[in-house]
Formats: C-alpha cells, structure tokens, sequence
C-alpha cells in the first residue's frame, strides 16, 4: 500500500529580508507501509501430543507457513517420521485455519544419504537441523562427527538443493557459555562452507555480533544466510 502525502515548507524572513510576499513550497512525498497479513514462521516449536494442541492454534492463526523443528522425543530422524509428525499437526489444526507445516529432519551420525533422496522426493521436507549433540533441548541424538559420519548425508543434501539449519554452538564445557556461538563459527561452520562450498546454510537464532559479521562476510553470492531470533 502506497500512500502520498504533502508537506508544506515556508521560507523563513531571516533569509529573505527583501520578500515582502511568502509563498509556500509543496513537496510531494510517497510513504510506505507494508503489511504482512500472513507472514511465515521460519522457526516453530510445535512439540507433540498436548503441547501440540496447545501451540499449534496460536501460531496457526498468525502464520501461513513454519519451518517446523524436529527435536522431538524420539527425534523426526527419517522421512517417513517428518510424515506422520505433518500428518498429527494437520489432524490438531482447527478446522477454519489454513496452515501448511513445513517439515524438517534432525541431522545424526547415523543418517544415510538415500534418507536426504527420499525427504527430496517426499514434497513436505524442506531441510535438515543441525544440533550439536548435548547443546540444546532433545539433542542428546545430535552430531558428534560433522566431517566425518555426516558428511556424505552434507554432500547428498547440496545435489538435493536441501538447505542445513544451523544451531549454533559448541558444548564444550571448557568454553565460556557467551563464547560458544563464536568458537562454533571459527571451528565448525567456517570450516565446513569452506569445505562444502556449495551447501545452503541457515545460521538459526544468532545471538552474538560475530555471528553477524561472520554472515555479513560471507558472499552475497554464496550459500549462508541467518534468522536471528
């Protein structure tokens, strides 16, 4: 929506002691206003069973589309999971809402690649969730060996165009709590663009200032981008 407005300027005597008639000078100037009526969320929360149900009508009356986190218990590790869990948040959506669940999976150790073909394929899973393991709420399954076990799954996902989601931060307990997300950064993720060049990263809920000059960084061309929280 644009709308247009006038604003009208007068010269001041001060400046223009000769004048002995002022006249007005009208500027035309356009302002902006964007509305999002349904904007989408692109980190939600849905839980399961009663937290479900609870949750999912608030954001679902707010939000037409949600990247949907699998951190679950058990955790949405395959495919066929990231079905049935779409399947229960349609089944829980009131009736008068439209509401399209985007899925996830939850990246582990153990993950094969023909799994990434397959969430490809599925037409609901848009992208698989990196969550160090012990870092955060249910990542107790998550990766302990990102150059190692998960790399061909890395490899399978950028011929697949399926984008990693990135909690960032390591677990270390030597590392200061506020230093996490950097020392991620320095000895995780840089590392890893660098060696897969061409995987679509999102660095999910940055929270620090190295965390934005690290994005602000990286090629307008290349594949990181961020969702702050």
């Amino acid at each position: 929506m644009i709308k247009a407005f006038n604003i009208t300027f007068k010269a001041s005597q001060s400046h223009s002691p000769n004048i002995e008639e002022l006249h007005p000078v009208k500027f035309k100037v356009s302002k902006m206003e964007l509305q999002l009526k349904r904007p989408d969320d692109w980190h939600l929360h849905l839980r399961d069973g009663d937290l479900l149900e609870a949750v999912l009508p608030h954001s679902a009356r707010h939000f037409g589309r949600a990247i949907v986190m699998p951190n679950l218990r058990p955790p949405i590790t395959t495919t066929t999971a990231a079905v049935a869990y779409r399947e229960r948040i349609l089944k829980s959506l009131p009736t008068d809402i439209d509401f399209n669940p985007l899925m996830t999976l939850y990246l582990t150790d153990n993950m094969k690649s023909e799994e990434i073909k397959l969430a490809r394929k599925s037409g609901v899973v848009f992208a698989v969730k990196l969550y160090p393991a012990g870092a955060t709420t249910n990542s107790e399954d998550g990766v302990t060996d990102i150059f190692g076990k998960c790399l061909p799954v890395l490899e399978e996902m950028v011929e697949q165009n399926m984008p990693l989601l990135v909690h960032g931060e390591v677990t270390d307990v030597s590392v200061d709590i506020f230093d996490r997300e950097k020392v991620f950064i320095e000895t995780i993720l840089r590392p890893l663009i660098l060696k897969i060049p061409h995987l679509r990263v999102v660095m999910e809920h940055i929270t620090t200032a190295d965390a934005v000059k690290f994005v602000q960084s990286c090629s307008e061309a290349g594949p990181l981008s961020s969702l702050p929280c």
